[in-house]
């Protein structure tokens, strides 16, 4: 699994590299900051991290010290979510002064007794809460935070899913990917004709 573990590490670097522009060229990178004229930026390759439930990587715990180490800004776009550690550090992350959104999918929110109970605890805590109007279902699974970190995968934030199911959740840290995934959070956000408020 460890094999597997970096196959898909290095897929994840050439497809951030295809789609979002990014450098997984870290020699390079180096030659470049050795260059570097006094304060001078030069950006460094992404930082990625896969975990998988059943390899005992306990996604859970990097998705809460995520949200945990967040500064200003945690938009979050959900399927299913009823994990109450989770659930609880997003809510500390909002009373703490963090600007946090969340989309979520309507079938779920309507049906699961669970998940209502978690989104109401969340909108208590002045969470804003989008689902989906349309037809389809609101899918996503992901985390961005303060513009420049990401958690992606199939890992839904529910029990079942820590304990039972075959997931996996990706972290990537990186300006340009944080901004990829960041814009299209903004393009669901703002899509008046797909998603509405939570109420």
């Amino acid at each position: 699994m460890r094999i597997m573990s970096r196959l898909i590490t290095w897929s994840l670097l050439v497809t951030c590299v295809s789609i979002a522009g990014c450098s997984s060229r870290p020699v390079e990178q180096e030659t470049a900051k050795k260059n570097q004229a006094p304060g001078e930026n030069v950006s460094s390759s992404p930082s990625v991290q896969v975990k998988f439930t059943q390899e005992g990587d306990h996604p859970e715990e990097l998705i809460i010290q995520l949200i945990n180490g967040t500064a200003s800004t945690l938009d979050i776009a959900i399927y299913s979510i009823n994990y109450e550690p989770i659930v609880e550090a997003v809510i500390n992350a909002a009373e703490r002064g963090v600007n946090v959104r969340m989309i979520t999918d309507l079938s779920h929110a309507e049906e699961k007794a669970k998940q209502k109970k978690a989104l109401e605890l969340l909108q208590d805590a002045g969470v804003p809460i989008k689902v989906n109007s349309h037809d389809g279902k609101m899918h996503l699974k992901m985390i961005i935070a303060d513009g420049n970190k990401v958690e992606t995968g199939s890992f839904n934030y529910l029990k079942s899913s820590v304990e039972e199911n075959d997931d996996v959740a990706v972290f990537i840290e990186d300006d340009e990917v944080g901004r990829k995934f960041q814009s299209a959070f903004n393009n669901l956000w703002d899509n008046t004709e797909r998603f509405k408020e939570y109420k």
